[in-house]
């Protein structure tokens, strides 16, 4: 039994009932913003009411209601994979996946939205852009509708909907003012990730740009929210939830223009608070402080590969950043730093890995922290500098990592994502239609081999996906304006791939 609070309970009868899907576990589901402000958004209009289910919950959580009984379906589209878990969330429900064979409706949103098409054969709509902006626009028109599956046409008059029976071009809607909306009542649960936290929404977007990161091109511009804001938010949210701790977030909550009076919050809200990531370069010892004051127990940083490389990939922060950052972590009193790396970035060599192990000994050897580290293959993403870079080879990667881990044995702690997990992420992230008929017969296999069996059946290669693009050919998400363009895009690339031949002096 899930221990919550501020559930929000309505009586359904005579309600627009939405029931609002996280189609993964429920300690993620719970950890994500989005889906609290769905929520919060949508039950706070009287006769709207919105209700959670989860990967394996058939019924929803505030009244124990089936899908079927709900007027619109919501799903959250968070992570590339979690794409088969709505086909099997679906069919558990008893509700045919494809669009056409059944009368559910079904709206998708989230940040892999921005590449539908794999997804297209069975969602009737794509929410592209942020949910604050016109979700209520939309349940507004789809009211109005006899029968929306067949009147579909009249929802593209909604922003950032797209609509694959018409396939309209439609441009990412994003809110303007961040002080204008935010869920200061949040449900409390022991089961989430952050466990009974509060989650504080810093910022959105992000400003540097770095290549291969998609959430930095889908997300733009860069947003704060006001200080005068912020505090008033912290303190409705620690006196309405009572929470255990508080979550900070943002793309790099270490830009924001009033760090100071950031940390001073932080300071006076005694409270734990936590930051996911943060930034190296904007790191202050001040601001490391105060979240030592609150019980936070260890950093996590994201240096992402050695000095050439990340230059190249637009990210130009230094090693002294990184071992300024590492100083203040063990001045603070914190025992602990986590950090990240992209291995099978376009030109990477042997001796990249070698100065990515020379400065985590010197990390070890300055510090004495517990380093731990998250090691992760290059995901070509839609809409970003990378989307035209191949997936890293299975051999390469495994010699990256073996030659990291015997570097770095009695220093850091490594571990790395799954290539084959990553390889299929690519495939989704990259995909076209054919990825959906691939999809279904993988959902009916329920299982990783089942990739390429379907693979071969339809006559396709699972290669081909994962190779490099051509900058000229069309691209399956080319409808999905997400107000960056495309020739700014290739220009980035050429630029990345111009900039590692100088600095290596090719």
């Amino acid at each position: 039994m899930i221990k919550e609070r501020n559930v929000v309970i309505k009586k359904p009868l005579g309600k627009f009932r939405v029931a609002l899907v996280y189609p993964s576990r429920y300690s993620e589901g719970m950890a994500n913003l989005g889906l609290h402000i769905i929520y919060d958004l949508l039950n706070s209009i009287e006769d709207i009411y919105c209700e959670r289910f989860f990967l394996g919950y058939t019924r929803s959580l505030e009244t124990g209601s089936e899908v079927k009984d709900f007027n619109l379906i919501v799903f959250s589209w968070q992570f590339e994979l979690d794409a088969l878990n709505i086909l099997k969330f679906l069919k558990e429900c008893g509700i045919p996946i494809d669009r056409k064979e059944r009368k559910e409706f079904i709206l998708v949103g989230g940040p892999c939205t921005v590449n539908p098409v794999p997804l297209e054969r069975f969602i009737d709509a794509f929410y592209i852009g942020e949910a604050e902006v016109s979700i209520l626009k939309f349940i507004e028109i789809f009211r109005e509708l006899e029968s929306p599956k067949e009147e579909v046409e009249a929802l593209s008059e909604v922003g950032g909907i797209y609509l694959p029976e018409i396939e309209n071009r439609v441009r990412r809607v994003y809110l303007k003012d961040l002080d204008s909306f935010y869920p200061v009542t949040q449900i409390m649960s022991e089961a989430s990730v952050y466990n009974e936290a509060f989650l504080m929404e810093i910022s959105r977007g992000c400003s540097r740009g770095c290549r291969f990161c998609m959430g930095g091109y889908i997300f733009r511009p860069r947003r704060e929210r006001s200080p005068e804001k912020l505090k008033e938010i912290l303190e409705m949210g620690v006196k309405f939830n009572k929470p255990k701790r508080i979550v900070l977030l943002g793309a790099s909550v270490t830009d924001y223009s009033n760090i100071h009076e950031l940390s001073s919050m932080i300071s006076e809200s005694k409270v734990e608070v936590s930051v996911p990531s943060m930034r190296v370069d904007a790191l202050t010892k001040d601001f490391i402080g105060a979240l030592a004051d609150t019980g936070q127990r260890s950093l996590t940083i994201a240096p992402e590969s050695c000095k050439i490389l990340r230059l190249a990939m637009n990210k130009p922060i230094r090693d002294e950043h990184i071992y300024r950052a590492a100083r203040y972590t063990a001045e603070a009193g914190l025992k602990n730093i986590k950090m990240y790396f992209i291995v099978g970035m376009p030109g990477e060599k042997e001796e990249h890995m070698l100065e990515i192990a020379g400065m985590v000994k010197k990390i070890k050897a300055d510090t004495g922290l517990k380093i731990k580290m998250s090691v992760n293959p290059l995901v070509p993403k839609p809409h970003s500098a990378m989307e035209w870079a191949p997936f890293v080879d299975r051999k390469s990667y495994s010699e990256k990592l073996r030659l990291l881990k015997k570097e770095l044995k009695g220093k850091a702690e490594v571990k790395s994502e799954s290539y084959r997990l990553s390889s299929l992420q690519t495939i989704i992230a990259m995909g076209d239609h054919s990825i959906g008929d691939v999809l279904e017969r993988v959902y009916m296999g329920q299982n990783l081999n089942s990739w390429k069996r379907a693979f071969k059946e339809l006559g396709m290669s699972f290669d081909s996906y994962l190779g490099e693009r051509s900058t000229d050919e069309p691209l399956p998400w080319d409808k999905i304006d997400t107000l960056v363009k495309k020739d700014f895009l290739i220009k980035e690339y050429t630029r990345y791939h111009n900039l590692l031949g100088e600095v290596s002096g090719a």
